[in-house]
């Protein structure tokens, strides 16, 4: 028996009920509702399923992370980290240990996804030059009946022992058009109809593990926190973006006035230390992480002129610790599962459990298997 690993980037479990296939899957399967990882961010969380280390140890504290030493924000993204993932990730990938024990791996995904590297065969998806070609090819339903072609030719071609699979218009269509909007809705037809292609070629000799990495939520309000910092004397270095943010401070000793003022602030729900979270206590954590209310988004691109003003160009955002962004839906089918209760911390133990490889101690799940 071999394995599929399947990631529907963004598929909170609110889309299960516009999945025929995959419900019926979740049925004869192993269904466990989980909690995402905070920030609710893709990059953070892939890592994190493929290391089974906290952020803490693999350092992809967001999408990307920031170096303060260097004032750099190191992309998630770039040819020299897809190739070279371990430039970025400070911990071994589960490939990396199953490889040395003779594992077959190949892995195809939407976007460049570095936690899907240093297997034996890659496809990497298409890369555009300008905004609008993206938008018009890589972020609707149409990249994913490319992902579903590259895998089957995967499949077909190499009959790898670990299949990684990543699916990326759920996620890129809400974004634009909001969640259970109209086009969202036939991203996620398109991903539930691939995975029923999928199974149905895979299935005698493959099981499955299909899990998401966060959901979204509708957005109106985007908040410049830097904007709103600045206007209460605090400079800061970086902020990123989304619904769940680390705030870099130029100056770390007013972290307790930044902390007082934030809880304050527009949209924001929730304010951390660095230090009231464990998962995220490494030196390229930001000071402060912020959580967005129901409807916010943190921005600082150059659209964001002001403290606060309507989103009308992003319609769905993740990253915060809101219900539909955090609750997503990890499936198993066709493994003896043994437990009632499961993480997205369980998925690398029980990948390395099934090939016969015993998982670090670092890691933090447990096997389902």
């Amino acid at each position: 028996m071999k394995l599929a690993l399947i990631s529907i980037d963004g598929n909170g479990v609110y889309n299960l009920k516009h999945m025929p296939f995959l419900s019926e899957l979740a049925e004869e399967g192993h269904y466990f509702v989980v909690d995402s990882i905070f920030p609710t961010l893709t990059d953070l969380v892939h890592t994190t399923v493929m290391t089974g280390v906290e952020p803490r140890i693999h350092w992809v504290v967001e999408n990307g992370y920031y170096d303060r030493l260097s004032g750099v924000r190191v992309k998630f993204y770039e040819y020299e980290v897809a190739f070279n993932p371990h430039r970025v990730i400070k911990a071994p990938l589960i490939q990396d240990l199953l490889r040395q024990k003779g594992v077959r791996i190949a892995s195809v995904s939407g976007y460049t996804m570095p936690p899907f590297s240093n297997v034996d065969v890659r496809i990497f998806p298409p890369f555009f030059s300008g905004d609008e070609l993206y938008r018009k090819h890589g972020r609707d339903w149409k990249k994913d009946i490319w992902v579903l072609n590259s895998a089957l030719y995967l499949y077909e071609e190499c009959k790898p022992d670990l299949l990684l699979i990543h699916f990326a218009s759920v996620d890129g269509m809400q974004h634009d058009h909001g969640p259970e909007s109209k086009g969202a809705l036939k991203a996620v037809e398109t991903v539930d109809s691939a995975i029923r292609t999928l199974w149905e070629r895979l299935k005698r000799e493959y099981a499955f593990i299909i899990f998401a990495d966060h959901g979204q939520e509708e957005v109106h309000t985007w908040v410049n926190l830097r904007e709103y910092l600045k206007s209460h004397g605090i400079e800061v270095l970086r902020i990123s973006s989304g619904g769940g943010v680390h705030v870099y401070l130029k100056d770390p000793n007013e972290s307790e006035d930044a902390y007082l003022l934030l809880r304050r602030a527009p949209g924001v729900k929730a304010v951390f230390f660095r230090e009231d979270l464990p998962h995220l206590n490494a030196p390229v954590s930001g000071d402060l992480i912020v959580s967005a209310k129901e409807g916010y988004w943190f921005c600082h691109h150059r659209e964001c002129r002001g403290i606060k003003g309507k989103s009308y160009w992003v319609k769905g955002m993740h990253g915060s610790l809101n219900e539909k962004v955090l609750r997503v839906p990890l499936i198993i089918w066709g493994l003896d599962v043994k437990r009632d209760e499961a993480t997205l911390y369980d998925i690398a133990p029980t990948i390395l459990e099934f090939f016969g490889i015993q998982k670090r101690a670092e890691m933090k799940g447990i096997s389902l298997i």
